[in-house]
C-alpha cells in the first residue's frame, strides 16, 4: 500500500499529459499529488474535478513566477498566482508554489526587497482563501536568487510565504539538521528524492543515488515535520520521456522509506 503521507509530483513524469498521470496515480493508490499549472489549465474544472473523484489531494500546485527586474510584468503573474489560489481552494488543496526570480541587482538585500513587494497581493489572497503561498528556494540561479534554506528563512519571515523544501536543493548545506529547526514554522511542503553525486545534477529515484535518506528524514521528522512528503524526481534532461516502470518503481521505493521511517 502506498504510504498515506506520500505524494507524487507531476515533474516527475513531466512530459506526460494529466491524464496519463492521473491514470497511474489511481492505479497505484496515490492519495496526494503535487500538479504543474500548464498540465490542468486548459480545463481545470475537468481535471481537477477527476482528482477529486479520484480521492487524491493536492499538495501543491507549480505555478508562474516573477520577472523581478521587469514590473510592468508583475500584475499579469499576480493574477496568474491568484487564479491557482482560487482553483487550490476550490478543490480543498494544500499549496502552491514557485520560485523567487533571478538576481535583479547581483544584491541579495535588494533582490528580496523587490520579491517582497511583488508577492505581497499574492501572500494576502492565498490567507483570505486558506491556502499556503510558498516558495522554493532552488539552486537554479537562473530562476532564483535564494538557493539556500537558511537564506529562505529570512524571505519567509518578511514576506509571509512557506517554504518548500527539497532534499535535491538542500541536501549539500552546512548544518541542515538545525536549519530545519529553525525554518520548520515556515515549511509548507517537503520534497523528496535522491542524488547521484557523481551523476550529471539530475535527480535520481529514492535509493539510486548517493544521499543518506534516512538521516534526512530523521532531521526533518526531528524538527517537528508532519506534513505531506512529496516526491519530485527531475532527471538532467527534463524533456526526456518518463519510463513507466521506473516511475512505479520509485514511487513504491519512496513509499517504502516513509513506512521504513515508522512514520
Amino acid at each position: 500500500m502506498i504510504h498515506p503521507r506520500l505524494s507524487v509530483d507531476a515533474m516527475c513524469s513531466f512530459q506526460w499529459p494529466f491524464e496519463r498521470e492521473l491514470a497511474l496515480w489511481k492505479d497505484m493508490g496515490v492519495r496526494h499529488a503535487g500538479l504543474l499549472m500548464n498540465k490542468v489549465a486548459e480545463d481545470p474544472d475537468r481535471h481537477l474535478g477527476a482528482l477529486d473523484d479520484a480521492g487524491i489531494h493536492i499538495s501543491t500546485l507549480i505555478t508562474a513566477g516573477f520577472q523581478l527586474g521587469d514590473r510592468s510584468s508583475w500584475n499579469a503573474i499576480r493574477a496568474v498566482q491568484k487564479a491557482m489560489i482560487d482553483l487550490v481552494a476550490a478543490h480543498k488543496g494544500h499549496s502552491i508554489y514557485f520560485t523567487t526570480g533571478r538576481t535583479v541587482n547581483c544584491d541579495w538585500d535588494e533582490d528580496l526587497a523587490l520579491f517582497a513587494e511583488a508577492v505581497a497581493p499574492t501572500v494576502a489572497h492565498a490567507r483570505e482563501c486558506g491556502v499556503i503561498a510558498a516558495f522554493e528556494p532552488s539552486l537554479r540561479t537562473s530562476a532564483s536568487f535564494c538557493t539556500t534554506l537558511a537564506d529562505a528563512i529570512e524571505i519567509a519571515e518578511t514576506t509571509g510565504l512557506g517554504i518548500v523544501s527539497d532534499f535535491s536543493n538542500n541536501w549539500m548545506e552546512r548544518g541542515l539538521r538545525e536549519t530545519l529547526k529553525r525554518a520548520m514554522p515556515h515549511i509548507a511542503l517537503v520534497q523528496i528524492g535522491d542524488i547521484a553525486i557523481s551523476g550529471r545534477g539530475g535527480r535520481s529515484h529514492i535509493g539510486r543515488g548517493d544521499l543518506p535518506l534516512q538521516r534526512m528524514m530523521s532531521d526533518v521528522l526531528d524538527a517537528g515535520y508532519e506534513g505531506i512528503f512529496d516526491l519530485e524526481v527531475v532527471p538532467a534532461d527534463y524533456t526526456a520521456e518518463t519510463n513507466e516502470d521506473e516511475l512505479r518503481a520509485g514511487i513504491s521505493a519512496a513509499s517504502d522509506l516513509l513506512h521504513a521511517m515508522k512514520i
